[in-house]
């Protein structure tokens, strides 16, 4: 793994952990909406867990991939468990678009 790699790896992880973490501590552990670039952010517990998923499945995964030899049941098994918690990121992403639609604004017929 060159450094470019190492360095992408390492900010992907940080970056969705951190931010899964400033949505809980601002949610209040998801009883509360927060706020993030002034914009409400619903399901923040959903959320969370979107980004703690996507964190450790890109960043961790992608750090952790070049551990065990190639075709080895330690890379077979690292390459499942990231599939896994991806999918669990689409899909976590997948309900948090789904279940607070955007709401539509009425025009004024003029």
């Amino acid at each position: 793994m060159g450094s470019v790699d190492l360095v992408l790896a390492a900010v992907a992880a940080v970056a969705n952990l951190a931010l899964a973490a400033v949505l809980l501590a601002k949610s209040r552990g998801g009883t509360a909406v927060p706020r993030i670039f002034g914009r409400p952010q619903p399901s923040p517990r959903l959320r969370a867990v979107t980004h703690i998923c996507l964190g450790l499945g890109l960043g961790v995964g992608w750090l952790v991939e070049d551990v065990f030899p190639p075709h080895s049941l330690g890379d077979e098994v690292v390459f499942t468990v990231v599939m896994i918690l991806l999918a669990a990121g689409v899909v976590t992403a997948l309900l948090s678009a789904f279940r607070h639609p955007r709401p539509v604004r009425d025009k004024v017929a003029s």
